[in-house]
């Protein structure tokens, strides 16, 4: 029976990635310290990022990790796990393949509808608001997400509205909502929302 032979240690690296890289794969190069024959060495690599990576994945790099110590009988070299940190995004989020994103509008562009500017991963488009949209409601662009980590497709864009309140009003803006306001602007919600309260109210009486 020969002596036992002994592998080298597996060593793990993690990678910072954009979203961007993430959506799209990239090729990083990394730079890492592994043991060979008992001795630092100073290691360059080229990892390929596969489109569509989620956070946290771990891609593995056989035999990239040490060697056994000096005058052991080599069982061979250790693996190399590169570990995947998608930085966080100034204006996306990710859930799966779908991306998330707040879109701030006017009380006015949410009532009339509107077209407005959004950004994707792959550049700017246009997206229409249509009128009556409520603040918290969600429209999906098809097709805007993430790569699909298979290979088929992408995820979804799916764009929340919030309906931005100005902090303050010129004179001629607030005449024109005080006109607004004697027309009445009670919707269809509210008004079941009140009648609700009254017919809670009375019971509560």
């Amino acid at each position: 029976r020969g002596p036992k032979k002994v592998r080298g240690a597996d060593l793990r690296y993690t990678l910072n990635i954009t979203l961007e890289e993430a959506a799209k794969g990239t090729d990083k190069v990394i730079s890492f310290v592994r043991q060979k024959a008992g001795k630092d060495e100073n290691a360059k690599l080229s990892v390929k990022i596969p489109a569509g990576i989620k956070q946290g994945q771990r891609l593995k790099l056989s035999n990239e990790g040490d060697t056994p110590p000096a005058g052991a009988t080599s069982g061979g070299p250790g693996d190399l796990y590169v570990i995947v940190n998608v930085l966080d995004h100034e204006l996306f989020t990710r859930h799966d393949d779908d991306l998330n994103l707040d879109l701030p509008i006017s009380f006015v562009d949410a009532a009339f509808g509107a077209e407005v500017e959004i950004p994707t991963l792959s550049g700017r488009l246009s997206l229409k608001v249509p009128a009556g949209t409520h603040s918290g409601q969600v429209l999906r662009v098809k097709g805007k997400g993430m790569s699909k980590s298979d290979g088929f497709g992408s995820g979804d864009l799916l764009v929340k509205i919030l309906v931005d309140t100005p902090d303050s009003l010129s004179s001629k803006q607030k005449e024109l909502l005080t006109e607004f306001a004697k027309q009445g602007t009670d919707t269809p919600r509210i008004k079941a929302f009140k009648d609700k309260l009254n017919q809670y109210m009375k019971v509560k009486k």
